[in-house]
């Protein structure tokens, strides 16, 4: 009942303003950081938590209404996967749901603290003891080497830029910390070795056009991924482009409006 009240009032924009206005929101996720909601979905045990109040309606979006990210359609094969932009870890939670609560081997990587450190409860509390859960920088510099990041006073979004109010309706804070960069390939290889990884996620806020410039070893070991791409950094042909010559092959647009959209690939 929570969720969905929380959910109908995240979709008006005046009262999402009225609410801050009168500091309902500091005061929700005080309280949710006390005492997160913690929710088991049915059929997997997969557990999950919203520790902040953004936090409830992006986890109706994507396991009550479901309508993120589509099941059909995954790779046959699913045991690797990695998702980079990972934000609280809700996109594993589902994969593992999906799949019937059976275990992944794979990496969790977001550059916002906060977000990995949910991931990271996420990762724990679901036993996934092969899912790497890392703080870091993908697609925008190289290894260890330190760079800007904005992080957004709502736990939904953080870019490597701020990105532009008028547009977005990002009317609040932003703060800048530094995070280290981390080379995919890398990672992935001191973890797993030559393993394939049968489904990439990539979701980084404007970065996914460097990623695929920069990560094109990583691309050979992908099977399948789901891109999120943002108007303000790229646009989809240029994506589709990069992909192809990559022997990727676009399947389908899973949504698209005219900031954003989100895309999945498979390779030929």
């Amino acid at each position: 009942m929570i969720q969905r009240w929380v959910t109908q009032l995240s979709r008006s924009e005046r009262a999402r303003n009225f609410v801050k206005k009168i500091g309902l929101v500091r005061l929700a996720n005080f309280g949710l950081r006390l005492f997160p909601l913690v929710n088991t979905l049915s059929g997997s045990r997969v557990k999950y938590r919203m520790a902040k109040l953004e936090s409830i309606p992006l986890a109706q979006e994507m396991f009550g209404e479901q309508n993120l990210y589509e099941a059909d359609g995954l790779p046959q094969r699913l045991e690797t996967f990695a998702d980079l932009g990972c934000n609280v870890g809700y996109f594993t939670c589902w994969l593992t749901h999906v799949r019937g609560g059976k275990s992944l081997r794979g990496l969790m990587v977001d550059a916002n603290p906060e977000a990995v450190k949910e991931a990271q409860w996420h990762a724990n509390v679901n036993h996934w003891s092969e899912v790497v859960v890392m703080q870091g920088l993908v697609g925008e510099t190289d290894e260890n080497e330190r760079k800007d990041f904005f992080v957004y006073e709502s736990n939904v979004c953080s870019a490597s830029e701020p990105l532009i109010q008028e547009e977005l309706g990002l009317k609040g804070k932003w703060d800048k910390i530094t995070v280290p960069g981390i080379l995919v390939e890398k990672l992935w290889k001191k973890q797993f070795g030559e393993k394939r990884c049968h489904l990439l996620k990539l979701d980084v806020e404007g970065a996914e056009l460097n990623f695929l410039q920069k990560e094109t070893q990583f691309l050979q070991r992908v099977d399948a991924m789901w891109i999120e791409w943002h108007a303000w950094a790229t646009d989809f042909q240029t994506v589709r482009t990069t992909l192809e010559k990559a022997n990727f092959k676009f399947v389908k647009i899973l949504s698209e409006n005219t900031l954003m959209g989100t895309a999945y690939f498979v390779k030929n």
